[in-house]
């Protein structure tokens, strides 16, 4: 069977859950049956470095999220052209709108990464989305990570549904035991085993809604003054966010913990995990926390119901809904025995539907479908 060449296409420099994906397909991806290289920002080039050694991908620093960056895409031209993928595999928006004109003109075939909806778009052109439909034109393939992004490709932006085709992300469920580090994260950060403990995973942007966070943590004091508050992950906001905290007078009770690499241990040691986010395409750490046997508090976005179910696996409530987030915590907190049993029937579930497996398993169809290496079957 020939090897199909793919090409990721990346243009944030912020290890998210986005480029948690691209790498957990770097790392599985069949080597005999693909030829893999990625094309992203080179501080996200060096974030991944510790967990591409070893991997057989080719990397180029290029940070070409706009056409305005002409040297830049320049570079990512050059690299399509030396490379000669089969497919050019671009995630989120701004790198579609890059890396597709440019595949095409290379004669590479494209797969757009739909990981839902953008939250800096609010539609161009009165409203609509004209330029996301005429660039869907050069896109061969659409993998949408839920059945919600999918719903939203067809009546928001007015995708072809034939060309889309639904892949739930997925996580190495493997490496997530319960019991497995959580009190040694405690005592590192300093926090007794008693102290109740609610985290939020993710990049430190306006997406995530840490603000609506912060908002609703001091009616959660009022219940449970000894609570602390975990904030894991790095980004534009961080001076924001502090500031933010300092002014709720909460800033005792938040630990913002920068970016962590052992998540699985970081999760161990929360009670509960907090999902405040505006939109959310399939929250990764949604899956993770569930793997570990924590309860979610998530805002209903997107594809995190897909995960989160309502009072099974924990507690779903309205995004920029401060009084909804906040007793919904209280809630979860009040009454650890729910809570437990909310944690195993989440475990449950995402071994069932989101083990990584399944994901890298059906990206590659995709591929040999989209390169012509096997008949390509019409979605439906």
């Amino acid at each position: 069977m020939k090897r199909v060449s793919v090409l990721f296409a990346l243009t944030q420099p912020v290890r998210g859950g986005v480029e948690e994906v691209v790498l957990a397909l770097a790392r599985r991806l069949d080597p005999s049956e693909f030829r893999l290289a990625l094309a992203a920002p080179a501080p996200l080039l060096e974030a991944f470095a510790p967990d591409l050694a070893g991997v057989a991908i080719e990397t180029e620093a290029v940070e070409a999220e706009s056409w305005r960056r002409r040297d830049e895409i320049a570079r990512l031209s050059k690299f399509i052209a030396r490379l000669k993928p089969d497919i050019v595999n671009a995630h989120l928006f701004r790198s579609t709108a890059v890396a597709a004109p440019l595949a095409r003109w290379h004669g590479a075939r494209v797969v757009e990464t739909y990981h839902g909806r953008e939250g800096w778009r609010r539609g161009l052109l009165g409203g609509s989305f004209l330029p996301d439909r005429l660039l869907s034109r050069l896109v061969d393939r659409v993998i949408a990570v839920s059945e919600a992004a999918r719903a939203f490709l067809i009546a928001g932006k007015g995708y072809d549904p034939r060309k889309i085709v639904v892949v739930p992300n997925g996580r190495d469920l493997s490496v997530f035991r319960p019991g497995a580090g959580g009190q040694a994260v405690r005592k590192e950060l300093g926090i007794d085993r008693a102290t109740p403990l609610v985290g939020v995973i993710g990049r430190l942007e306006e997406q995530k809604g840490h603000v609506y966070m912060l908002e609703a943590w001091p009616s959660v004091l009022a219940e449970f003054p000894d609570a602390r508050l975990l904030l894991v992950g790095d980004g534009r906001l961080r001076g924001a966010l502090e500031r933010r905290a300092q002014d709720l007078g909460i800033a005792a009770s938040v630990r913002f913990a920068g970016f962590r690499s052992d998540v699985p241990r970081v999760l161990d040691a929360l009670d509960v995990l907090a999902l405040p986010s505006l939109y959310e395409g399939m929250p990764l750490t949604a899956i993770e926390a569930s793997a570990m046997a924590k309860p979610v508090v998530a805002t209903a976005v997107d594809g995190t119901p897909e995960v989160i179910r309502e009072g099974r696996t924990g507690r779903l409530v309205p995004p920029r809904d401060v009084v909804a987030l906040s007793r919904a915590l209280r809630s979860v907190l009040r009454d650890p025995a729910a809570a437990q049993r909310m944690g195993s029937a989440g475990r449950d579930l995402v071994f069932n539907r989101f083990d990584l497996t399944r994901q890298v398993d059906a990206t590659a169809r995709v591929y040999r479908e989209t390169a012509g290496v096997l008949p390509q079957r019409v979605a439906a």
